[in-house]
């Protein structure tokens, strides 16, 4: 199987799946969604770079949710907890532990803009378990594909 075929049957195999599962398990569709996300973002068909994309995914996802959660519970205006989460973001990620930055700006994000009714908490809990979901069921896939 050719590179680009064996990349279309994990990223779909992986999005099924989790689709799966999820409507299984009762997952809200915007969970389902982010996980699916996941699956596309980390998909690769080399193993070794699925397992660092994933790592990057995984740490840059945690980091902006406990970022997001804190600073959505402190009693600041909107603009200023937007610049300084961004700017220790960025440097924690980028300079500290050599990561991309942006998942994590965009979990923070979502989550300091409260685009959703829920507390902050909550649902930047969802946010991990659902990118963590996707990861591991796209870790499993493309490593049982991998023979093929």
């Amino acid at each position: 199987m050719d590179k680009l075929t064996k990349k279309t049957v994990i990223t779909i195999s992986s999005i099924v799946a989790t689709t799966l599962i999820g409507q299984f398990l009762n997952v809200e569709p915007i969970g389902l969604f982010y996980t699916a996300i996941t699956c596309v973002i980390i998909t690769n068909v080399d193993f070794e770079e699925l397992i660092k994309t994933s790592k990057f995914r995984a740490i840059g996802t945690l980091i902006g949710g406990v970022m997001g959660i804190i600073f959505s519970y402190i009693p600041l205006f909107l603009i200023l907890k937007i610049i300084i989460g961004e700017i220790l973001i960025i440097l924690f990620c980028e300079k500290k532990l050599n990561i991309p930055s942006a998942i994590a700006s965009v979990v923070f994000l979502i989550i300091v803009y409260k685009i959703t009714p829920e507390p902050s908490y909550i649902y930047g809990f969802k946010r991990v378990f659902d990118t963590f979901s996707g990861i591991f069921i796209t870790l499993v896939i493309t490593y049982t594909l991998k023979r093929f």
